[in-house]
């Protein structure tokens, strides 16, 4: 009996370090978003936000940008390509998604922000976790908050690297 559990304990040893890692999941950015501004989001961002340097922007310095906002017109119509993966959002759309590591998987953070996917035929195709796509113009609605009005939504395979830093 003895044997028999080494050989299996050795086997699992062995899978662990030749198969990749499985990536943090959906449900996990789901759980770990409470809604407040993003730890990770510092005031550099703010400020290259305000500069117009922001093409070089992801999900996450996006949703900190979304989240401090003092003066959301100064955004509005500022064109975006990101990439993330759906989870449920408000008014029709979905929030589009991503995980933040600053130094360790461990402390990976939910980035999220709203996108109005209007009549985009792959956006009703997504499913809580599909990764997306999204073209789109930054917009503020009436009372001030910013969401991403999606002109298109293409659903893609996970990256191979899926996290933002």
């Amino acid at each position: 009996m003895t044997g028999t559990g080494a050989v299996l304990a050795s086997a699992v040893v062995l899978l662990t370090l030749v198969l990749p890692p499985r990536s943090l999941s959906a449900e996990l950015a789901i759980s770990r978003d409470v809604g407040a501004p993003p730890l990770f989001g510092g005031t550099d961002v703010v400020t290259l936000a305000r500069t117009g340097d922001t093409a070089s922007f992801g999900v996450g310095e996006w949703s900190a940008v979304f989240a401090t906002a003092t003066n959301p017109e100064a955004f509005d119509g500022d064109p975006v390509t990101l990439t993330g993966f759906v989870t449920p959002g408000e008014d029709g759309g979905f929030a589009l998604s991503r995980l933040v590591i600053t130094h360790c998987v461990i402390d990976a953070q939910s980035a999220s922000i709203p996108v109005a996917a209007g009549g985009s035929e792959a956006s009703a195709d997504a499913e809580t976790g599909q990764w997306v796509t999204v073209d789109g113009m930054v917009r503020a609605n009436s009372d001030g908050r910013l969401f991403i009005d999606a002109a298109s939504v293409e659903l893609i395979d996970e990256p191979e690297d899926p996290y933002e830093y």
